[in-house]
Formats: C-alpha cells, structure tokens, sequence
C-alpha cells in the first residue's frame, strides 16, 4: 500500500479546518447582524400584517438588532414560504404566517418548496378565531338552523362568502360540510373584505372569515354571529357558541399564527429566536394589538408547531379529497 506523501499529510490540518469551519460558523452568538426580516405572505393592514408589526418592534430591543416586516403577498402566502425556505439557513430570514402554511401543502398538487422537508417551526405565538355570520335577513340565526336550512331546496339559504379558495374561512366552512355531510354553496372573493362588503349589502347571506373584520359590524347590529371556529367560546362575544357545541365536538379551526425558519437552520438560533419571541409576547403593546384584532396570545415551542402543521397538513389533505376542492 502506497504511503502518504509528505506534501498530503500536511494538507490534513487544513481539510479538517475547512470541515469545521461550518459547525465554527454556527456556534457565534447570534444575532450579530441585521436585518432581520419578517416576511408577511400578506397585504399590509390585515390581520397577520398588523400583530407582526407589533411583534417586530419589540423583537427588535430584545435582539438588539433591527427587525423589520416584508410583505411578499400572493398565492395565499406560498410566495413568502418559498422566499424564506430558498433563503440562508441563518436566523434573517423568518415566515410571519397563518394556516395557509398547512392548507398550501394540502391543497396544491405542485408547490416550489415542501412545508415540512423545507421549514421548521420557531413560535406559536396564538391565533385569530373564525366566526360563521350573517346578513341580519338572513333566515338562520343558529348553527342548527343553518344547517337544517342547507338541507332544502333553496340554494341561498346555504350560500356563504370566503375570503377566497384556499381562504382559512373556506376550509373551515369545507371541514364542516365534511363533518355533516352538507354541501354548501361557495362564494370566494378576492380577500375577505370584498366578500364582508357583499354580505354586509345581503348580495350573499352568509360568510365565515376571521373574527377580526367581522366583530365591529357584529357590535353594530349589521351581521348577526352564528357560530365561532374556536374550541371554546370567547370573552368578545360569550353568548356565541361555537361549532364545537352545535354537534361536532373537536371542531377546530381557527387561524393559527407563527414563525418558521428554513429546514437547517441550527438549533441554537431556533432557540434565540424561540426566547426572544416569548419574551416579546409578554409586551402589553402586543397584547393590546392582539385584543384590536379579537386575537388571542397562545404560545407554543418548535417541536409543538411542527407536529401541529404535520397533523392539519394530514387532516386537510383528506377534505380537500373529500369535498374535490380545486385551486385557483
């Protein structure tokens, strides 16, 4: 067996230097740099756009580094998601998202990126209930009327709006017929304000979206509050029952919130960012601006959001089986 050269064995430090250089790389402390970037999948305004506006500010004195917001709006947040999962692995570049992060993965067949091999969780910071309203001339003013109703002959009587196809308020509305064995007639709109416009002006009866937009005209008296997405009622609106209670125990389906980063990025910088977070969620500005958008703090770590978007991933790839849902 030939021996090694002289002039080999001394390149070995220098490999076994290169060859650590990345675990070197990842044990600096972090972050020591900036920006760091939220990146929104949402028009500014919204719901996902205002808390993450709140969030960055406070995010950014605990870093000691700026953090800002970047809509990349489109595609129901899929655009965002491959920005950040095609992004450096490096703690700069996180998704500020809803649950269209599980609902993408279900309900297109090709997407540029896969939610789970590419992206890991960071924070569950909470969620943003759903609530089923309607035109006050509406003729049910309860789950159990509605669906009763969607059992006749009159399609308007089970017609209801969604903020689009893919929308969280039309997965919701198709997990329920799923549930009942109901087929309802879909309205999707371009975003949930369009489809809130037409039901407040009774072009359409019904819609279920975000408690957010929904909650001042339900205070107002101009929609009347059927049924809320959540497991349990809330203290905005304590005499509104939930799906929950109407007959379908474990119904769930609000809008979750959270951070995800790219796939490799190291433990230790999931963990920075994880601590920073909570300790953000703790700022009674950001607990107003959850309470402004009828929102609710509910904190969880990495492992616990991964295996949520693992288990609505799996559950929503069975509705859209069910009910034949079809993108844009």
């Amino acid at each position: 067996m030939r021996k090694p050269t002289l002039k080999l064995l001394s390149t070995l430090p220098l490999f076994a230097c290169l060859a650590l250089a990345p675990l070197a790389a990842s044990a600096q402390p972090f972050p020591t740099k900036g920006p760091i970037r939220l990146v929104v999948g949402f028009a500014p305004g919204g719901g996902a756009d205002t808390i993450a506006r709140a969030i960055n500010t406070r995010l950014g004195e605990i870093l000691k580094q700026s953090v800002v917001v970047e809509n990349r709006a489109g595609a129901g947040g899929a655009i965002a998601t491959e920005h950040v999962a095609k992004s450096a692995p490096d703690g700069y570049t996180i998704s500020f998202t809803l649950n269209n992060h599980s609902i993408n993965q279900a309900l297109y067949a090709k997407l540029p990126f896969d939610t789970e091999r590419d992206l890991r969780g960071v924070t569950l910071i909470g969620a943003l209930p759903q609530l089923l309203a309607a035109h006050p001339s509406a003729p049910a003013s309860t789950l159990q009327e509605f669906l009763q109703q969607a059992k006749g002959n009159d399609p308007r009587a089970r017609t209801y709006a969604s903020g689009g196809i893919g929308s969280p308020g039309h997965f919701a509305m198709a997990y329920l017929e799923s549930l009942s064995g109901l087929d309802f007639v879909h309205i999707p709109y371009k975003g949930a304000g369009p489809a809130m416009a037409d039901v407040l002006g009774n072009q359409v009866p019904y819609i279920l979206s975000t408690l957010t937009g929904l909650i001042p005209h339900v205070r107002a008296g101009k929609l009347k509050a059927i049924a809320l997405t959540s497991k349990e009622r809330l203290p905005a609106l304590p005499n509104v029952p939930t799906i929950a209670e109407g007959g379908f125990p474990g119904y769930d389906m609000d809008t979750w919130i959270g951070l995800f980063v790219p796939r490799a990025t190291p433990d230790a910088i999931v963990k920075a960012l994880h601590e920073a977070t909570l300790e953000a969620l703790k700022s009674q500005t950001v607990r107003d601006r959850f309470e402004a958008v009828a929102g609710r703090i509910a904190p969880g770590g990495s492992a616990e959001l991964d295996a949520l978007v693992a288990a609505d991933i799996r559950q929503l790839t069975r509705v859209v089986k069910e009910r034949g849902i079809k993108p844009e």
